[in-house]
């Protein structure tokens, strides 16, 4: 395995462990729900260092999904959820008057479906290229 493909695994795991220390005071929802997408992100390019050995520059989980797919691999994800999650990566960079998401600052409960979502994308990549 590529020493690139280790260290986006490295760091997707970071951030996962990241989110769910942060899921431990409520008010920091907006940060833990940062890290759930940056936890998909990196476990996403992983595949494709691997794969394709091109990671493209972006942060659009929906477009990184899509060439996981081209490439024949098909992970169990809920579409919406990724979809709620892709979008927070635009908002934590700019102040917004709603907040993070588009119900605002996210609760705690929605969170946690985010790092069920990032915890479950995370093992799928780590058996798919089979990490030690």
């Amino acid at each position: 395995m590529k020493k690139r493909v280790k260290e986006w695994i490295k760091y997707s795991k970071l951030d996962l462990d990241s989110a769910l220390k942060l899921l431990e005071n409520p008010e920091l929802t907006q940060n833990a729900a940062f890290h759930c997408q940056q936890s998909i992100e990196k476990s996403f390019k992983a595949i494709l260092e691997e794969k394709i050995n091109k990671v493209p520059r972006t942060h659009d989980l929906i477009k990184l999904y899509g060439l996981i797919e081209e490439c024949g691999i098909n992970l169990l994800i809920n579409e919406d959820v990724l979809d709620q999650v892709n979008d927070v990566y635009i908002e934590t960079r700019y102040p917004s008057d709603l907040g993070l998401i588009p119900e605002g600052i996210p609760r705690v409960e929605t969170i946690n479906i985010f790092y069920d979502l990032s915890g479950s994308i995370y093992k799928q990549v780590i058996s798919i290229l089979n990490v030690q």
